[in-house]
């Protein structure tokens, strides 16, 4: 999946033009992670008013041209622009993305806990080794050390992380109705796991495109059970990620630790999707980030 999807596109200068190196105090620090967060905001919804249109009108053209065969050529004319004129507008948005993205880590990295903020820490953990995140968190305060997110970061390094080749882990989980999840329903089958980055696969554009795609798998390959997990805090948010993206028919359950669960510390999962591929036998056979059609249709599901 591209990186302008996995990723919210940003737009636009800071309206807080303050340097990391200038940040004296708490204060400063919070004003200027704010300016950039809603810098993030702002420029997210420049991208839902730009770029998704160009590509709705290409999709709509193309259907158009299905049903009208004499005008299929002047359609898919104009189709192809749109996409033209869509795609045209990734680059500098991608460019500006990047910009704050590394404000923003450049700004973590100097002072975040030393103003008791250990999440964007753990969200970055990837680009840390173990030592490194071992002693920021020895030098951090209590407060942050017994923090959710500090316990978290404790888990991440005490253990070693599990990937491919190996038996998935039983993850203690919930369904929307607070009920424990019970993980005999996947015996014996293929286990295609979701685990969130829901916008990230509609491209902000159709919420359908996940139900669409998951009831063409389970069609093609009835012996395929998709399991979805939503990063979030409570039984409400998950009944609205089922209710936005048509997910009624399928299993959708929460670890409610958002983005601190165990999948994100044990597995080292995403928010991009990351994508867990599991046998019959209850291996871990692939993971990849955002969904690989190729690999699951060919490969894991043998769909002809």
């Amino acid at each position: 999946m591209r990186k302008l999807f996995i990723i919210s596109l940003c737009l636009g200068l800071s309206s807080f033009m303050m340097s990391a190196q200038e940040l004296t105090s708490e204060a400063a620090y919070k004003a200027y992670m704010d300016s950039l967060s809603r810098e993030f905001a702002s420029t997210l919804s420049e991208w839902n008013r730009t770029i998704p249109p160009h590509f709705r009108e290409a999709m709509r053209l193309e259907k158009e041209a299905e049903a009208h065969p004499e005008l299929k050529d002047s359609l898919l004319a104009v189709a192809a622009e749109e996409r033209r004129i869509g795609q045209s507008l990734i680059a500098p948005l991608q460019a500006e993305q990047d910009r704050i993205q590394e404000e923003q880590i450049a700004t973590m990295e100097r002072y975040a806990l030393v103003f008791e903020e250990a999440f964007p820490y753990f969200r970055m953990r990837k680009q840390y080794s173990k030592d490194s995140l071992s002693v920021l968190l020895k030098e951090s305060s209590p407060a942050i050390r017994q923090s959710r997110t500090g316990k978290a970061l404790k888990k991440y390094i005490k253990h070693n992380q599990l990937g491919e080749g190996g038996r998935f882990k039983i993850v203690r989980c919930y369904d929307v109705n607070g009920e424990r999840f019970d993980w005999n329903q996947c015996k014996g089958k293929k286990v295609f796991l979701i685990h969130d980055g829901l916008w990230c696969m509609t491209h902000g554009m159709d919420n359908s495109a996940l139900r669409q795609y998951l009831q063409h798998i389970t069609e093609s390959a009835p012996e395929c059970l998709p399991l979805i997990f939503v990063d979030c805090e409570t039984r409400e948010e998950l009944q609205e990620n089922i209710e936005k993206y048509g997910l009624q028919e399928y299993l959708v359950v929460s670890e409610f630790q958002k983005n601190l669960g165990t999948l994100n510390w044990l597995y080292n999962d995403t928010s991009t999707p990351t994508c867990h591929y599991i046998n019959e036998q209850g291996i871990l056979v692939k993971t990849t980030e955002g969904i690989n059609p190729e690999y699951l249709e060919k490969e894991f599901l043998k769909i002809k």
